[in-house]
């Protein structure tokens, strides 16, 4: 059914209503940022190049959903901002793996600790447990990748 002003009735659907999380988390994510060396959507990254202890470019845009011409001139800012280092890949000579330095770990663990604060005011003002909250959100990102597949 093709959604109209008679059908919608004020509620977002399928598409809009994780566009609206996602300005909404990135105004949160904007106020974690604030005053580092970094913008909303380099954190993102910076946090995953964290968590996977090195990682290729092309798995931080598959696992992000980014682009990988976006993904590019980002890693080139934070190299340049002196938060992420290339690194040799030590499999493939051709390829190159992402690191965080001393000063992107510094900056990640700052916006960390801010980001902490205000996922504990989210999960106290969340009508739900956040388990199911994100299982629900993978379904509906599994179901976006397979669409664009």
């Amino acid at each position: 059914m093709i959604r109209n002003r008679t059908t919608v009735k004020r509620k977002p659907g399928l598409f809009l209503q994780p566009f609206v999380l996602a300005q909404l988390t990135g105004a949160l994510i904007g106020e974690v940022v604030e005053g580092s060396d970094v913008t909303a959507a380099e954190y993102a990254v910076t946090s995953w190049i964290a968590i996977a202890g090195g990682i290729t470019p092309s798995e931080v845009a598959d696992e992000l959903g980014l682009a990988p011409t976006t993904l590019s001139a980002m890693i080139d800012r934070l190299v340049q901002k002196k938060q992420v280092r290339r690194v040799r890949h030590p499999e493939d000579g051709r390829s190159y793996r992402l690191e965080l330095t001393a000063r992107g770990r510094e900056t990640n663990l700052r916006n960390a600790r801010r980001l902490e604060r205000l996922l504990g005011e989210l999960v106290e003002n969340l009508e739900a447990e956040p388990a199911d909250v994100l299982e629900s959100m993978g379904r509906l990102e599994a179901a976006l990748r397979k669409t664009l597949a």
